[in-house]
């Protein structure tokens, strides 16, 4: 036989054993999926799992294997790796409808809406007329619907919504739909219907039990209320959430010892049960002093069910004390003789938490690591990490490490509101508010969670929502101060006259320091918003003399009195205090600044320079001196002063804030880059600094490192209505290539700055990258206006481009 004849005959054996071997992994792939079907059936999950992944190493396009697999680990619960099974289906088969529909389900629940838009709206254009995409619809618009306040658009999606129950009556989405559009309406009555039917149907969803205590807080049903919390807590006596909010209502009524009743009955003596001893301690912390808790904890450690949790809980009150070096060696005594354990990786996490506090973040970061490689898992170190992460503008990495953590701990508040911080560092301002929501609800109404909800909802001008989320936190926590008085400030803001003066006779009742001091504070915002500045100032006398430590009253007369121009009246106050304490630090800033007022420039700077004198630490008073030098064309003195003061303060964040303006004047920009940096590694978190940092990097640098640095930096500017963080940001846009996303930022900025030059500039240059010409010539003609003879490049820039667009190039 030919060479060439062997050769055919070669290419077809192993042709042909190729072929037997790929139906031979196709036969193993299917028998392992039938295997995995049986134990399916036979309630056998854990092995059946098995099988189906056996079919993946064979097979990993076997639709209905990845489908089986995604619908066993979605009953368990395992919601994430449910997702992601079903988004491999889909990547691989993109018109499978219950692979989309199931996606967009799951986006809901695990609140990612960016998913359930994109599989919601592909399920709708695969089966609009099946009624689980018609649910999903459903939800998309009424969230929309939410989003743009749209009253009649939100009422649209709960009319659909109820029309869909008669198809799908256990629909947990369309029943949340319906229930929060009836709370939103205030239709009680029919929300409460709606949550009972749905319990009877799902009698252990911890959700629908909160949803119904929710409608009994706005119905105001005190009785309905405490026994709805002792009914959840008999349900569900694993839920540590619940029972501290029945401890939390208690506390609201009063019934301290009720309460303190029902946590010791929660242990027996001599049987181990952490939590319930830990909800104790923290019970006698708050409501009644530190020598009780601490006797309590002493008693728990004699008592031996677990004296090394007991003791650290000690160490923790030392530290919080202030002996930190004793509660810091004795943590290491414990950890030193524990035996590896979860306990043990978690007493670590306390210790690392302990040393941040004393500035060794090498020691906690140590910690930490060491905690994590034992139990990547380990929430509380995951906490800490991710924290860590968001500080060094790491957003997306935090974000996947807290995912791993709301896998483990998923109604954990703290971590949803890290997941906040962290979409908020990325610009994904809409998600932060989301999972601030979600924190919201995961904590049950819990004050400081509301708080954070509430102060985000003001920041976007949302006073009537901030509103409605504080009152229902207060409902199960009435004398909390903090609310009342954030509550105060929206009622005085919205012009609710009534209501801030029933906050304010509120906060007087509870009759503490700080709660009298809140409503003095109330009472003189109310009068100046009602323009009764005179009677303000009248009470802000008379509290100032009725009570002669009252200091802050003393200032805001005097600060009163200078802003409407009566330095006479102001002097005359100021004296009477000076009279009988004039060594007052504070008294004789105020009259240094009456002295400035009147024009008295040497005055002011002797008694400025005499406090500097006596502590030369006062950063305010250097500042104002420097300000004082300044306006008076001292630049030189100044400056000699800024220096003087930075020796003492050099870390120092007005000062160094000062100097940077400083050399961003003289046009020293590296060096004010510099100060920047150092105060950004200070404090990442704050968005002026971000701002200013990233401001400069992108107009006076060219290189891709530092566009990418002003770009990671200043990220959480997206979407801000701050026109100088609108200008930032959408320069930076337009320096990536992303023209469109700089328009939208620079015209707002550009009507928010009309007469600042660069910012007219970059938006010229904007229009003219999306080849809108004439915008573009009459935006930049409009800028060098403005500009003059400034001798940036940027103008010459755009000199050059006008003349270009002139001409018609």
């Amino acid at each position: 036989m030919t060479v060439l004849g062997l050769m055919r005959i070669g290419i077809l054996s192993v042709g042909l054993s190729v072929l037997a071997a790929c139906d031979s992994a196709e036969d193993r792939a299917e028998k392992h999926f039938e295997k995995g079907m049986e134990l399916l059936q036979a309630g056998d999950t854990d092995r059946a799992l098995v099988e189906f992944r056996n079919v993946f190493k064979l097979n990993g396009a076997h639709a209905e294997a990845r489908k089986a697999y995604a619908r066993a680990v979605q009953e368990r619960g395992q919601l994430r790796e449910a997702f992601g099974q079903y988004l491999r289906l889909v990547e691989q088969y993109p018109d499978d409808l219950e692979g989309r529909r199931a996606l967009a389900e799951l986006g809901i629940r695990i609140q990612n809406w960016a998913e359930v838009e994109r599989h919601g709206a592909k399920a709708i254009e695969l089966a609009p007329d099946d009624p689980r995409v018609q649910v999903i619809a459903a939800a998309m618009e009424y969230r929309r619907a939410l989003q743009d306040d749209d009253g009649a658009a939100r009422r649209a999606a709960l009319a659909d919504a109820i029309a869909l129950k008669a198809a799908l009556p256990d629909s947990q989405i369309n029943q949340s739909i319906i229930i929060d559009g009836y709370l939103r309406d205030r239709d009680f009555t029919n929300a409460l219907a709606e949550v009972d039917a749905a319990i009877a149907g799902n009698p252990d969803e911890l959700p629908l039990y909160r949803a119904r205590l929710q409608i009994l807080e706005q119905m105001q049903d005190r009785a309905g209320i405490e026994s709805q919390l002792r009914q959840m807590v008999e349900r569900f006596p694993d839920d540590t959430p619940t029972k501290s909010l029945l401890i939390r209502y208690l506390i609201s009524l009063g019934d301290l010892d009720s309460a303190e009743s029902f946590l010791r009955a929660e242990f027996e003596e001599g049987v181990a049960n952490d939590p319930a001893r830990i909800t104790l301690i923290q019970f006698l912390l708050g409501t009644r002093t530190r020598d009780a808790a601490r006797a309590q904890l002493d008693a728990f450690i004699a008592e031996g069910t677990n004296t090394d949790r007991f003791r650290t809980m000690r160490a923790t009150m030392d530290f919080e004390d202030g002996q930190r070096e004793a509660a810091i060696a004795a943590l290491d005594d414990i950890l030193s003789n524990a035996p590896e354990s979860d306990q043990k990786r978690d007493f670590k996490v306390i210790q690392a938490q302990f040393l941040l506090s004393t500035g060794n973040e090498v020691g906690a970061r140590k910690l930490v690591e060491e905690v994590l490689q034992a139990d990547p898992t380990m929430v509380a170190a995951l906490k800490l990490r991710a924290n860590w992460l968001i500080d060094e503008d790491k957003a997306d990495e935090a974000i996947n490490v807290l995912r791993t953590a709301l896998d483990q701990s998923p109604d954990d508040p703290t971590v949803m509101t890290l997941m906040a911080r962290a979409h908020q560092r990325n610009g994904n301002h809409e998600l932060s508010g989301e999972m601030l929501s979600l924190a919201v609800e995961a904590s049950n109404n819990a004050p400081e969670e509301s708080l954070r909800y509430a102060a985000y909802l003001l920041s976007d001008n949302k006073p009537m929502p901030a509103e409605s989320i504080l009152v229902q936190a207060l409902r199960l926590a009435p004398d909390d101060p903090q609310i009342l008085s954030q509550l105060g400030r929206i009622y005085v803001q919205i012009e609710d006259w009534g209501r801030a003066q029933q906050i304010e006779t509120t906060l007087r009742r509870i009759g503490t320091d700080q709660t009298v001091a809140e409503a003095d504070g109330l009472k003189v915002a109310l009068l100046n918003a009602q323009e009764r500045t005179d009677d303000a100032i009248a009470l802000l006398e008379s509290l100032a003399t009725e009570n002669t430590g009252h200091i802050g009253a003393q200032v805001t007369v005097v600060r009163s009195l200078l802003l409407r121009g009566d330095t006479t009246e102001a002097r005359q106050f100021l004296n009477g205090l000076l009279a009988d304490q004039p060594d007052e630090p504070l008294y004789r800033f105020l009259d240094a600044a009456i002295m400035v007022a009147n024009g008295d420039v040497d005055g002011a700077e002797g008694q400025y320079r005499a406090l500097l004198d006596e502590e030369p630490k006062r950063e305010r008073v250097w500042m104002e001196l420097i300000r004082l030098l300044a306006a008076n064309q001292r630049e030189d003195e100044a400056e000699a002063a800024l220096d003087e003061a930075l020796q003492h303060l050099p870390e120092g964040r007005d000062l160094l804030w000062t100097r940077a303006s400083q050399l961003e004047r003289d046009g020293d920009t590296d060096a004010a880059i510099e100060i920047y940096e150092r105060l950004y590694a200070q404090n990442s978190s704050t968005s002026i600094v971000a701002n200013n940092l990233a401001s400069l990097l992108v107009t006076t640098r060219q290189d891709d490192e530092s566009l990418a640095r002003a770009y990671t930096v200043a990220r959480r500017l997206r979407d801000t209505e701050f026109p100088p963080f609108q200008d930032t940001y959408g320069w930076i846009s337009y320096r990536r290539g992303d023209f469109n996303e700089a328009v939208r930022h620079l015209e707002p900025a550009a009507r928010g700055l009309p007469r600042d030059a660069l910012v007219q500039y970059h938006l010229g240059m904007a229009y003219l990258a999306v080849n809108r010409r004439a915008e573009a010539l009459t935006q930049l003609q409009h800028t060098l206006e403005l500009a003059g003879d400034d001798p940036r490049p940027q103008f010459q820039t755009a000199r050059d481009e006008v003349e270009r667009l002139s001409q018609g190039e």
